[in-house]
């Protein structure tokens, strides 16, 4: 008696799981207001998402766009001083100076102006683990070996066209790829020195430095860089959803989902908001946010998407601005390995403290393998520049930390032997399938490329909705 109980509340509990599942996603069980019916469900509101936001806007398309925090823009963070005006780029800092760029700007209300390098300051050089000044330190730059060699895998830029059998020179770490290459010093030290390149540069593939520290990145840190004129990287963003909010959900997640493997079954999706549960019905879905498995679990996924999602991950990666330091204006105070190959820093440490274009105000990052608290990093932050204030003569003063952000996860990817293993190609077959598309950073790095590469598959996204 108590076995057969027990097996029918089990059977009772299934059912009213299985009916509150159906519900979910049945409009009569929404208030009519909380029922979004679009063309296009867009997930994540940085760089790619907006873009795609405002292109489709302009196309006369309509969408919703969710997004978990409270702002658009993503990796772009700016500081903003109220009581002295200061504006700090801590996040993004420059963009390749094209049309894409020019025209997104000038759509969104933003000035644009020429990005000197030397805004970040004359680098200095220490090393921040060990505590070692080296004043005699001079830091390797690519040399033209390198962008030959850059221009023998020209997939390298965009790996949504890297090939299924992906070149095992690639595959290597860079000292060895380097190495098997005869690549001048310059090159091999100027390749592990990319700006804010998460993990251990010396254990990251050549595929990934290439990815990284392509032939944009090239451009746009030997002259060819913009930022917004006021050192505001983020206004672009404040101004899409001053004009977009009316579509856009913020501090907002999606908790379920339904996706058809037909273009006329569309998705259905309930999305988490400040006030309450929506349900979202969509012809097509963008996943503009890092596709991890934590994030994309609650869209139904089948066991080919898990599959290849669950190889994904991204790496640790952290940055803010700090003030009060008493270490000079105009000088980037840069972390190197006095004892290590190619002199790259140990990990985990400060990458660097490098001015801005606000004086007084230094913006910094942070590298490690591991997750680390905010505490922390600030506190080994803090370390770094009461140890500098004693190599500089500066007076010692408590600085002030004014802005963080943690950016991970960064420069998402699978293994290495996955990558091997035809990933790419797996991946890129998902573009479309049960109606879902992909645009956020796993091909390319950087929002230059990010809006470029989303500009190049929205006519194929607009096209399969047109299906529906």
């Amino acid at each position: 008696m108590l076995t057969t109980f027990f097996c029918l509340a089990n059977v009772a509990g299934a059912l009213a799981a299985a009916v509150h599942t159906r519900d979910q996603f049945d409009s009569s069980a929404y208030a009519a207001e909380d029922v979004i019916e679009r063309e296009f469900a867009i997930i994540g509101g940085g760089a790619s998402g907006t873009y795609a936001a405002v292109s489709l806007a302009d196309q006369n398309k309509t969408f919703t766009l969710v997004e978990v925090s409270d702002r658009l823009g993503g990796n772009t963070r700016t500081f903003h001083d109220p009581s002295t005006g200061a504006m700090v780029d801590y996040g993004v800092q420059i963009h390749l100076d094209c049309d894409i760029v020019r025209d997104f700007f000038a759509r969104l209300n933003s000035s644009l102006a020429s990005m000197p390098l030397s805004q970040y300051g004359n680098p200095k050089y220490y090393d921040f683990t060990k505590q070692v000044a080296l004043p005699n330190h001079t830091a390797g730059n690519v040399e033209s070996d390198y962008v030959t060699t850059l221009d023998e895998y020209p997939y390298v830029e965009n790996l949504i066209d890297l090939p299924e059998s992906v070149p095992a020179d690639l595959l290597l770490t860079w000292p060895d790829f380097a190495k098997k290459h005869n690549l001048s010093l310059g090159s091999t030290e100027g390749g592990l020195a990319w700006p804010a390149t998460p993990g251990d540069p010396l254990n990251t593939t050549a595929l990934a430095i290439f990815n990284d520290g392509n032939h944009v990145e090239l451009a746009e840190f030997t002259g060819d860089g913009l930022h917004n004129a006021n050192n505001d990287n983020s206004l672009i963003y404040v101004n899409a959803l001053a004009e977009l909010k009316a579509d856009v959900l913020l501090n907002s997640k999606i908790i379920a989902g339904q996706r058809g493997l037909n273009r006329t079954s569309g998705v259905q999706l309930v999305a988490d908001t400040p006030s309450g549960k929506r349900l979202i019905k969509a012809k097509q879905l963008i996943i503009a946010m890092p596709p991890l498995l934590d994030n994309t679990k609650y869209f139904g996924l089948d066991e080919q998407e898990e599959a290849i999602l669950s190889k994904l991950s991204g790496k640790h990666y952290y940055g803010g601005v700090v003030n009060n330091t008493g270490l000079e204006d105009g000088i980037a105070y840069t972390n190197v390995g006095v004892d290590r190959p190619y002199n790259v820093a140990s990990l985990p440490g400060v990458v660097e403290i490098a001015s801005t274009g606000s004086a007084g105000y230094q913006f910094y990052w942070y590298n490690t393998i591991e997750a680390t608290t905010q505490a922390e990093v600030e506190d080994a932050t803090r370390s770094t520049i009461q140890w500098l204030q004693t190599q500089s003569n500066a007076t010692t003063v408590e600085p002030n930390f004014v802005a963080y952000h943690d950016f991970s996860p960064f420069h998402l990817s699978p293994p290495t032997e996955d990558i091997a293993d035809g990933w790419y190609t797996k991946m890129k077959g998902l573009q479309g399938y049960r109606n879902t598309w992909y645009i956020s950073s796993l091909f390319v790095v950087g929002s230059t490329q990010l809006w470029n590469s989303t500009q190049n598959i929205l006519p194929d996204i607009i096209s399969a909705a047109a299906q529906s």
